[in-house]
């Protein structure tokens, strides 16, 4: 399959993009009165994110430039936590498998230390858990992550 997406490291000028696709349309609906609040503490935090050395996050952008999903690394000396987010109209195309495994590729040159990868998955998410079984995490039993029962999945890092 041929992919025509780009995956990069996220830069300060992704911060709008990345608003957009993971939090815009939630504050609309939520919070309509406090959008320009929300994005000002938005770019805050992802600012903190871009520059701290225990964060590492991807953008997956179309060949448009739209970023359409998101790989982010919360790292810990040795080991690091993925989270993954990809947009509606991109789910179900087998996307997500490559992104990942692009975005390991990738982080494996960049945080050279990571030796495991951790993806804590909610129990009812099914797709989440054949995409990251089937890029070799193994299911490792269960573990409750801010404050709700997640399913553990590992991957080791060679």
């Amino acid at each position: 399959m041929e992919v025509n997406y780009i995956i990069s490291k996220a830069k300060k000028y992704d911060i709008i993009g990345i608003y957009n696709l993971l939090h815009k349309n939630f504050i609309i609906k939520y919070s309509p009165n406090s959008e320009k609040l929300e994005f000002e503490r938005h770019e805050r935090w992802y600012q903190f994110w871009l520059k701290s050395p225990y964060y590492l996050i991807y953008v997956v952008k179309n060949l448009e430039e739209k970023i359409i999903g998101q790989i982010r690394y919360e790292i810990d000396e040795e080991m690091s936590i993925i989270s993954v987010y990809l947009d509606k109209e991109n789910r179900g195309k087998g996307l997500s498998k490559i992104f990942i495994e692009r975005s390991i590729e990738d982080l494996k040159i960049e945080k050279n230390n990571i030796k495991l990868i951790v993806a804590y998955i909610l129990e009812e998410n099914d797709i989440s858990k054949k995409i990251f079984a089937n890029s070799g995490f193994v299911f490792k039993g269960k573990k409750i992550y801010n404050g709700i029962d997640h399913l553990v999945y590992m991957k080791k890092i060679i």
